[in-house]
């Protein structure tokens, strides 16, 4: 025998003389997993499960009322040898078939209370079970007729040519929602969705969604249970609290029977096969009818309930729903969800508090890995959605978000660390390894304790910004005209007032004026100089007449000298639609482009209400602390663009953006308020955080209008006072508090 397998057990002698036999109206399915034989044992009279290894049933096998229980393990050990069952092994067998009534034996007073003992643990379980916040199931009525009755007509959806039909029904049902995301994702609001006058029609959607579902499943189990001669039999249907919200479910526990696993899986898929191809139908109904119509809503609610139930629940394999069971069947790996969790306590009995030899819930190598894996995605997977949707709950409704806090920390934290504190202090199991076991249980916690809550770690956060130059003048046309073809610079080039224009005009209205101005000022000259032998009076009017015309003239030839437009000052010139321009009439005052500053851009930050005000609590007002703190800071889109900033200056109370492409509705991080059209005004006030280059570092080419990212150092702290924080924030957030 393998050390961790010891044969014999100080308790073989409570049950070594008695004569059980498993109950005659058991019934036996073999199956196999991972290569190995296995046998499932079906209570008729209750639907149960239960299975055995090759070896285990050999050994059940031999008991039929008249062998005693060591003559039955003797025999298997003379016919197994080191494959054989153990004394203790044996032991937990007979104690699990005896609960799960599966096994008829007279018991004596020692055996009895040796499984009533199994017993109480199991119900420990279930009760464990049944506070789960996610579900309680209340069955109701046994639906096993009526699938019979209506399985010929509905068993054809679970065939090839079904899935062909569902795959090109979803294909249709997605064409009718190309276009028209926006508008799926803006009535995923909660604010519409939990709206009072919709509240009922949500309900209906889930209600009616969620039935077909439990149907879907239902015959699938029937068709394969027929196809696999096993029957499929379902006897429970009834209501599962789903966070306090009413929904149907079904058990059909029976698929276990089937030898095909992937019969077991599609039985899993059944309820999301039916789901899916009833959202596309209702996405076609939505495409379809009026957006103020009844059956136009309901339509929407389906759609919506199908998707976030697939991504989030039954689509899920970390939760217990239809997804899991499906894995678990693929991979072969019945009770996935608890054997990974006791993989985890295996673990740690036998590497960190010396246990010699702990129950292995691993039955071979291959399954070691997908325990681990799935025992600490599920854990943080779990806990995730359990906070996402208190958090959702108390947003809608405080008052019942309270309640669930307070229930998850009495499930999640007290109860489980009342089991531990008992486990620790008083479970045989650790009688010989207790003080090492408490040693490293308190050295684990001490060490956990200085990592989270003593030693400090690095703190950063980010916000957004946008780019602008230290000087910046728009450019605008001073004169009317239509712009000479290739006479316009190409917008990105260096340009200063001395150079080339930025682009030439012409007026033909302007020149005609000007030659007829010049035309009448040289007559004016004419009849000057022929007037000024004769009457000096004559000759001032002439003379008068010279100046104004001449005065006209220097603002023509200043109005088509505008036309040579030129940049204000040497930078650069940015025109994203100069090309537009060429041939084009430009009237006055139309803005061509603009000319930035090359040096000495400014970043401009927009910290909300979460960041800014951190500032004062790390450093106050002290200017020095302040341009010291550590920036860094990259372009969007541009990672590997990275340079240092210097904090210039912080001002509070601010409420419109610097720029658009900070709102979200050009894909930034800022709320704008729904009211402004021109997506700048803030839902809320914000710090703006003034950044400068650091012009020791080495620059990358920043552009006016560029978005940023910023991370900001702060001061490190504990990991422990980082999380009270983001909590805090996290509730004032939410509930305004």
């Amino acid at each position: 025998m393998a050390i961790d397998r010891p044969t014999f057990h100080e308790s073989w002698y409570r049950v070594a003389d008695m004569k059980p036999q498993l109950r005659s109206a058991v019934q036996t399915y073999r199956q196999q997993y991972r290569g190995d034989m296995y046998h499932v044992l079906r209570d008729p009279s209750n639907n149960q499960f239960f299975r055995l290894t090759e070896s285990d049933y050999h050994f059940v096998g031999l008991l039929d009322g008249d062998r005693t229980v060591s003559e039955a393990w003797n025999e298997t050990i003379d016919e197994l040898g080191d494959e054989a069952v153990t004394q203790w092994e044996a032991i937990q067998l007979l104690g699990q078939l005896y609960v799960s009534n599966l096994l008829q034996a007279d018991l004596p007073p020692d055996a009895q209370g040796m499984f009533e003992r199994h017993r109480k643990r199991v119900r420990r379980e279930v009760s464990s079970y049944m506070m789960n916040l996610l579900f309680v199931r209340i069955p109701l009525f046994d639906p096993n007729r009526v699938l019979d009755q209506w399985v010929r007509w509905v068993g054809w959806i679970y065939t090839p040519i079904g899935f062909l039909a569902w795959a090109a029904l979803l294909v249709v049902g997605g064409l009718h929602l190309v276009g028209r995301g926006e508008e799926l994702v803006t009535g995923a609001d909660p604010q519409k969705l939990l709206a009072t006058e919709n509240l009922l029609m949500l309900y209906l959607a889930m209600a009616v969604i969620k039935t077909i579902h439990e149907f879907g499943h239902g015959f699938a189990c029937k068709h394969f249970g027929r196809s696999s001669n096993t029957g499929g039999e379902v006897h429970t249907m009834g209501i599962m609290l789903l966070v306090f919200m009413p929904v149907p479910y079904v058990d059909a526990s029976s698929s276990w029977a089937f030898r095909s696993k992937w019969h077991r899986a599609l039985v899993g898929v059944g309820g999301l096969h039916v789901e899916l191809a009833v959202a596309a139908v209702a996405a076609i109904v939505w495409n379809r009818t009026p957006d103020t119509s009844l059956v136009h809503a309901l339509a929407y609610n389906m759609i919506f309930i199908a998707s976030i139930s697939a991504l989030l629940f039954n689509g899920n394999p970390l939760l217990r729903f239809d997804a899991y069971y499906i894995l678990s069947d693929i991979l072969e790996i019945p009770n996935l969800a608890q054997r990974s969790k006791q993989f985890l306590y295996y673990l740690v009995k036998r590497y960190a508090y010396g246990v010699k030899r702990p129950r292995q819930p691993a039955h071979s190598a291959g399954e070691k890995p997908w325990l681990l894996v799935y025992a600490i995605a599920s854990t943080m997977y779990r806990f995730v959605i359990m906070t996402g949707i208190m958090l959702f709950v108390a947003n809608q409704f405080f008052g019942l978000g309270v309640i669930l806090v307070v229930v998850a920390l009495v499930t999640w934290l007290f109860v489980p660390m009342g089991k531990f504190l008992h486990f620790l202090f008083n479970h045989g199991e650790l009688v010989r390894v207790r003080s090492r076991a408490i040693t490293v249980t308190a050295g684990t916690l001490a060490a956990i304790v200085v990592l989270v809550g003593v030693i400090p770690c690095r703190d950063t956060t980010r916000a957004q910004g946008v780019v602008e130059p230290q000087r910046l003048a728009v450019v605008y046309m001073e004169s009317d005209g239509f712009v000479d073809v290739d006479s316009a610079v190409q917008s990105g080039a260096n340009v200063d007032p001395n150079s080339r224009p930025l682009l030439t005009a012409r007026n033909r209205e302007l020149e005609t004026s000007l030659a007829d101005l010049l035309a009448q000022q040289a007559l004016a000259s004419v009849r000057r100089e022929a007037a000024s032998e004769e009457d000096q009076a004559v000759v001032q009017i002439y003379n008068d007449q010279w100046h104004t015309l001449q005065d006209q003239i220097d603002r023509v030839r200043e109005q088509i000298e505008q036309l040579r437009v030129r940049a204000p000052f040497a930078g650069r010139w940015v025109s994203p639609n100069v090309d537009q321009f060429e041939g084009a009439f430009l009237r006055r005052g139309t803005a061509i482009g603009m000319v930035t500053s090359t040096h000495g851009d400014v970043i401009r930050v927009v910290a909300d209400q979460q960041l800014g005000p951190r500032f004062a609590d790390e450093i106050g007002r002290d200017a020095k602390a302040l341009r010291a703190m550590r920036v860094d800071v990259r372009v969007a889109g541009r990672p590997s663009a990275e340079f240092r900033g210097v904090i210039d200056d912080i001002a509070p109370n601010q409420t419109h953006l610097p720029s658009p492409a900070l709102g979200r509705l050009a894909g930034g991080s800022i709320d704008i308020d729904p009211e402004d059209t021109q997506g700048i005004k803030t839902a809320e006030p914000f710090f703006e955080v003034r950044l400068v280059p650091d012009a020791e570092g080495r620059l990358p080419p920043l552009h006016a209008g560029q978005r940023v990212v910023a991370r900001f150092h702060m001061r490190a702290k504990p990991l422990a006072v980082q999380w009270y924080r983001a909590v805090r924030q996290l509730v004032q957030r939410r509930f305004q508090i």
